[in-house]
């Protein structure tokens, strides 16, 4: 799995669950100038677009590479509107090489030779050429981040995906706009190409390379320059970041020199939100142009009478992550027995008909149901529905008994947790109240810990901060769905220590090359099928994303891409 803006950065992202739908759930917009008159069909320069981020959300990192702390939906749309990625995805999942630095992909039959060529038109912004160079650049930094010694903050939080950096023998420059990268051995050429290539996002060496006998120290030099607005001076995306207010806003001017299709708007916001109240508030004034309706607060539509409501599903899932690492409770939380009554204590249904207004689909394991081009049809139905006898009765039955009301076992261990949970949204609240009183039905206890998104991301690497998770979501960003950055035992998303050698073999099969597409599918549909039993975290169900977008605001809907959860608001513009 990827991140977030699959075509512009690397590894699976994290969100607030309910905003991942990228330029419509967890958006908004704000035109403070007027431009000059348009039909909406005909588009126009001019104007300023503030685009709102989901209640509670900073943007704390901006380069493109990024580690786990780091791991936002949010720091990941900042990074891409400033730097391209490899190749661009098109909603439909192919790549779209006329918006691409990649001009052609090709690959041996084996699958262990992969040629990259580059189209010579993109430049950075200093005037020099985005070359195979840039791309070496890439290559080394990703190599040294991804060990496990790397210095804080990293390790890389893609390690593991796609095959980067372990399977990967050589990286070989032919020529300034041409390389080539050999495996140790083949693999499925797909997944490779979804959840490897796209991974060596091209970055200015020329610019940034100061250490270059020294990349440790190189890699402290741009940790420390993360989120510093003044570094990012050399660019290649079709806007660059000129002004943070942290906590308020981050704002985005059009890059003169973009190669690429040039933003309509003179500015571009992406404005912090203190509630979702508020939020909703900004559609109703203006202030916030395009942004996102909370299921909870769906009964506000009809005073929403500047925006058109616009309904879609990003390509993610939602989950309760569990520390198998924390020293208090990760022993209990290995046992599979526990797992497993917790999931039958998650009623998925109540929760999508109270706090979703029906509009939810259940988590049923590591692929997502919409769309369900990869999904296993043992999935389209939850392996452990909400059962809160059965769950009682299998703790029951592993040695577990009711003690002052906590399932107790003979060693004295309780099922007692904390559970952290993104402090921004009501409907997260609510929801992980109905998971605290159904929990309590079966002999299992929770307290509740509400902190901010960014706290939630900070605590990954750290197993005393945390116990249980949840109210994150986890975005594929366009990749091929396999689970090797999330559960196999060294991936760099898998922070939370889940480890299995099934699971691992099995991840490593879809990683394989097979004879055909089928086959393929099937090794795909044998991962998520033990993913879903084994419950490597719990299954929790998914908000269909909510969008408003003002009626002067054009291009949001056209642009959007629900497969790699990525914005582009340089087709954004503004009539009156």
């Amino acid at each position: 799995m990827k991140a977030l803006g699959r075509l512009t950065i690397p590894a699976t992202v994290v969100s607030a669950i309910g905003l991942a739908l990228v330029s419509l759930a967890g958006c908004g917009t704000s035109a403070t100038t007027t431009p000059p008159a348009a039909t909406a069909n005909k588009p126009v320069h001019g104007g300023t677009i503030i685009q709102a981020l989901g209640p509670l959300v900073a943007i704390n990192w901006y380069l493109p590479l990024r580690p786990v702390a780091y791991n936002s939906l949010y720091d990941a749309w900042a990074a891409s509107l400033m730097y391209k990625g490899l190749f661009h995805i098109a909603p439909n999942g192919t790549i779209d090489y006329a918006r691409s630095i990649a001009s052609a992909i090709t690959w041996n039959k084996t699958g262990t030779v992969y040629t990259v060529k580059m189209n010579p038109k993109w430049d950075w912004s200093d005037g020099t050429p985005v070359t195979a160079q840039d791309v070496q650049f890439t290559w080394h930094l990703i190599q040294a981040a991804s060990s496990p010694n790397a210095p804080a903050p990293w390790p890389f939080v893609g390690a593991g995906s796609g095959g980067v950096p372990q399977m990967i023998k050589s990286f070989k420059v032919l020529g300034s706009h041409e390389f080539q990268i050999t495996l140790t051995n083949p693999v499925n050429q797909m997944w490779f190409e979804y959840n490897g290539l796209a991974d060596f996002v091209p970055l200015p060496e020329q610019a940034w390379n100061r250490y270059p006998n020294n990349v440790d120290q190189e890699l402290s030099y741009l940790a420390s320059n993360g989120n510093n607005v003044s570094f990012f001076k050399v660019i290649d995306g079709p806007f660059r970041l000129t002004g943070v207010d942290q906590n308020v806003s981050w704002t985005f001017t059009p890059n003169s020199h973009y190669d690429g299709h040039r933003p309509y708007i003179n500015k571009f916001v992406l404005a912090y939100q203190t509630s979702e109240t508020s939020e909703v508030n900004g559609l109703k004034t203006g202030t916030v142009q395009v942004g996102y309706l909370p299921l909870s607060m769906y009964g506000v539509r009809s005073q929403l009478t500047n925006d058109t409501l616009h309904t879609a599903y990003g390509y993610n899932i939602d989950r309760t992550i569990l520390n198998f690492k924390s020293p208090q409770v990760g022993s209990v939380l290995r046992s599979l027995p526990v797992r497993q009554a917790m999931q039958m204590g998650i009623d998925q249904r109540a929760i999508i008909q109270a706090l979703y207004n029906g509009m939810g689909v259940p988590g049923t394991g590591p692929v997502p149901l919409h769309p369900n081009t990869f999904l296993a049809p043992q999935l389209t139905k939850p392996l452990y529905p909400y059962n809160i006898q059965q769950g009682q009765k299998l703790l029951e039955k592993n040695g577990w008994h009711l003690v002052h009301g906590i399932m107790t076992n003979s060693k004295g261990q309780q099922l007692s947790f904390d559970m952290e949970y993104d402090s921004g949204s009501s409907t997260t609240l609510a929801m992980v109240q109905i998971m605290q009183q159904d929990w309590a039905k079966e002999g299992i206890h929770v307290a509740l810990s509400p902190l901010p998104f960014a706290t939630m991301l900070q605590y990954h690497h750290q197993p005393t901060k945390w116990q249980v998770q949840t109210g994150l979501g986890l975005s594929f960003g366009g990749s091929y769905p396999t689970g090797g950055a999330m559960y196999s035992a060294n991936g760099g998303g898998n922070f939370y220590g889940y480890s299995n050698p099934k699971m691992n073999a099995l991840i490593a099969d879809t990683h394989a090359p097979q004879p055909t597409p089928s086959v393929s599918q099937q090794a795909l549909d044998a991962y998520q099928v033990f993913a879903a039993q084994h419950l490597p975290n719990l299954w929790m169900p998914v908000p269909e994303g909510l969008g408003e977008v003002q009626k002067t605001v054009h291009g949001v809907v056209s642009s959007t891409n629900n497969f790699t959860d990525a914005i582009s608001p340089q087709y954004w513009w503004i009539s009156h």
